[in-house]
């Protein structure tokens, strides 16, 4: 196998003309951030003076592309990594995390919402890349905008922040990273398939009649009718007057007739007419474009292509361009930008190693944003055979993608040319590891977080791989959600008995086997169109083993069963504390045991304690007292916990005061202990209008709860009347 990977020895560390060309500033960012937060100039209204001005650097790293797939409500971010050094070692290094922070907008950008925070390492790679193109690499994240109906156009602006070794700062759309970049794009939000009465009614400005009111319950759900499927004849109708060609509209068609010799003689036929004759189409004027030495991007264009390392996913990014000519508008079935990938895995060029297919739903948009729409494609792909042990090198491997529009590039062609498409190519970097023969399990995240970022103690720190939120020393509460996958799963699809697997914890006293029944969703892949298949249930046998799902054989021809988020339990951990194992059993067919990682976690399911009389006033008459506005109320105030996050205090209503203690606020950890804190709070009511007000104390701390967010929460309460002078 001739994969490229650097040589053997001590291949981590660039050599000297490569640590020479990278500059004290991104030799020693940290350092110099932590002497000075404002050493390059790129933080507003610090009260640091700059010692260098750099922003928005892209030497090293930049944001290729960044695209939606509405279907699974999916935003992917490719991004170059321009350098072979730069990036703080090789890959049995940590190296450094490159940071994505992404923004949504249902207003074009007036105000934005914090959608979260993702990241993946990059490392020193020389070998594979000097002189060559860029890595590409792609991180992603679940978002949840509102939809609406179909007729209702819904596009969002949305805004990826890249920076290095920084993570954005959360709620700050207008950061500037000192390496990185900000990228804009417009994506379209799939439309609602099931909608409430009652959100119905308010959508259509409607109300039910008195009797029928009474009688129907407003959070019954709808399901809409399915999208319709618009034929050539339609479409033809549909795109009178546009510019808009007859080999698009009519391209399946076409390629059918082409296909399938049966129809083509049906052609020749006596008398016969035929579709595309009543169309008025003339096949002899197309015979030269549907036979292109070069595919056509006047629709879409793929302009990106990349690895997820964390979730083992190619990824690309097609930019539509046309608000016309995708098969109808989002009441429509639309149709289908195919992406078919291929790799390079014995370094000859010829890209002989077929690793699927896979596509994305698009419609007609009009008004189209000027820059178009940008979606994106995935597919998840088996690397476990091409990993090497990080002491053998990087793992660098050339990747091509085909996108054809509304036909799926044939898996048998790497040279395939599509009427309607394009072709990139780039380099991946595949992570290390070892070569797994059997089916050992590998945990890959627990409670959101990927395992290697819970250190030894059981404490998440970074970024989570499968939520917005980010870990600071974080235990664990409520649900937390396993996920992960068994090596080289049966092909079930063949007739092959699944692989059971149990799950097994432990806090010192022994062994407990999970044996909850949970729900687990599932999507199948296949000729590269996705489907969502029924939930179900899964239940442990006599012995305590849940039933592998996923299935990926992928044989030509055989679907694909992903299980959504690669779930393998659900730990249900309400009132369990202290410190946990966890680990994986798995039986095959042949009763043979494999066993994988195990994973040490914190628990924690107690909320923040303010305890009673801590939060009060001191001042004037206490708590519940007159005041007048301009004097300065004092308090006191006290929160316990054992892994302490933040706090905060406000004013109810909203009408001004200044808190002028205690500073800063909100007061966060590492600021405050991690047991918590007391002391002074003080308001300044100067400028207050006379009114009843109440002061909320806010406490969480810093638990991941339900794999989802970070901190249970506690509030505490203090009224007082603020009168006018005199």
């Amino acid at each position: 196998m001739d994969i490229i990977e650097q040589q053997a020895g001590t291949p981590q560390a660039p050599d000297a003309s490569e640590k020479q060309r990278v500059p004290v500033e991104r030799a020693k960012f940290r350092a110099l951030v932590l002497s000075n937060p404002n050493y390059f100039g790129n933080v507003a209204a610090s009260p640091f003076p700059p010692v260098v001005n750099i922003a928005l650097n892209t030497t090293y790293e930049e944001i290729g592309c960044v695209g939606f797939q509405p279907q699974f409500n999916r935003l992917d971010a490719v991004v170059y990594v321009n350098q072979p050094s730069g990036y703080g070692g090789g890959v049995c290094s940590a190296g450094t995390r490159e940071y994505v922070r992404f923004y949504l907008s249902g207003d074009n950008g007036a105000t934005w919402q914090d959608a979260g925070l993702t990241s993946f390492s990059a490392y020193d790679i020389p070998a594979g890349t000097v002189g060559a193109r860029r890595l590409e690499y792609a991180v992603t994240l679940q978002v949840n905008p509102s939809k609406r109906l179909c007729f209702i156009h819904n596009i969002y602006l949305v805004r990826a922040i890249l920076s290095w070794n920084v993570p954005p700062p959360p709620n700050a759309p207008n950061f500037t990273p000192v390496w990185g970049d900000v990228h804009n794009t417009h994506i379209a939000i799939d439309p609602l398939r099931v909608i409430f009465i009652d959100e119905l009614l308010k959508q259509a400005q409607a109300k039910l009649p008195a009797p029928l009111a009474q009688v129907i319950d407003p959070a019954q759900a709808l399901a809409l009718a399915e999208p319709k499927q618009l034929d050539a004849a339609a479409l033809q109708a549909l795109y009178k007057g546009m510019d808009v060609e007859p080999h698009r509209y009519a391209l399946a068609e076409l390629q059918q007739l082409i296909s399938e010799p049966a129809l083509t003689d049906e052609l020749m036929a006596s008398g016969f007419t035929g579709v595309l004759q009543q169309l008025g189409i003339n096949l002899g004027e197309l015979a030269d474009v549907l036979y292109p030495v070069d595919g056509s991007t006047r629709y879409e264009e793929l302009e990106c292509i990349g690895l997820n390392p964390n979730q083992d996913a190619l990824v690309g990014v097609i930019r539509v361009k046309l608000p016309n000519g995708y098969s109808g508008g989002p009441c429509t079935a639309g149709s289908r930008e195919y992406v078919a990938f291929w790799g390079d895995f014995d370094g000859n060029g010829s890209f002989e190693t077929y690793l699927g297919t896979t596509s994305v739903t698009v419609h007609d948009f009009n008004p189209l944003p000027r820059e178009g729409l940008e979606y994106s494609v995935f597919l998840p792909v088996k690397l476990d055979q091409y990993r090497r042990p990080c002491q053998r090198g990087a793992v660098v491997v050339r990747i091509r993608a085909i996108m054809s529009w509304q036909v799926a590039p044939p898996p048998t062609n790497p040279n395939y040319v599509p009427v309607w498409g394009n072709r990139e190519q780039t380099l991946i970097h595949i992570r290390p590891g070892r070569v797994i023969s059997g089916h050992p399990p590998v945990i890959e995240t627990v409670g959101s977080m990927a395992v290697t970022d819970i250190n030894g103690a059981g404490y998440a720190n970074g970024p989570a791989q499968l939520a917005g939120f980010t870990a600071k020393q974080s235990p664990f509460g409520g649900e937390v959600i396993i996920t992960g996958h068994l090596a080289n799963p049966a092909d079930i699809s063949a007739g092959a008995t699944p692989l059971r697997y149990r799950v097994i914890v432990n806090d010192g006293s022994g062994d407990q086997v999970l044996n909850n029944p949970f729900a687990i969703a599932r999507t199948q892949l296949l000729d590269g169109v996705w489907s969502f298949l029924p939930s179900i249930t899964q239940a442990v046998d006599a012995a305590n083993y849940y039933t592998y799902r996923e299935d990926l054989s992928g044989a030509l021809g055989n679907a694909e069963i992903f299980v959504a988020g690669n779930v393998l339990a659900r730990w249900q951990t309400a009132g369990k504390i202290g410190t946990w194992t966890i680990r994986i059993e798995v039986r095959d067919a042949a009763d043979v045991l494999y066993t994988g990682n195990t994973v040490t976690v914190r628990l924690d399911n107690a909320a923040p304690q303010i305890p009673a009389g801590s939060f009060k006033i001191t001042t004037g008459g206490g708590s519940c007292a007159d005041f007048v506005v301009g004097d300065i109320i004092e308090g006191t105030y006290q929160v316990t916990d054992e892994h302490f996050g933040a706090l905060s205090f406000a004013v109810l209503p909203p009408n001004g005061g200044v808190f002028t203690a205690p500073v800063p606020l909100p007061r966060t950890y590492p600021t405050v202990p991690t047991s918590g804190e007391s002391g002074l709070w003080r308001l300044d009511t100067t400028g207050m209008p006379k009114c009843g007000y109440v002061i909320r104390l806010s406490a969480s701390d810093r638990t991941i709860v339900n794999s989802g967010y970070v901190g249970y929460g506690n509030e505490a309460f203090v009224g007082l009347c603020l009168k006018a002078p005199g």
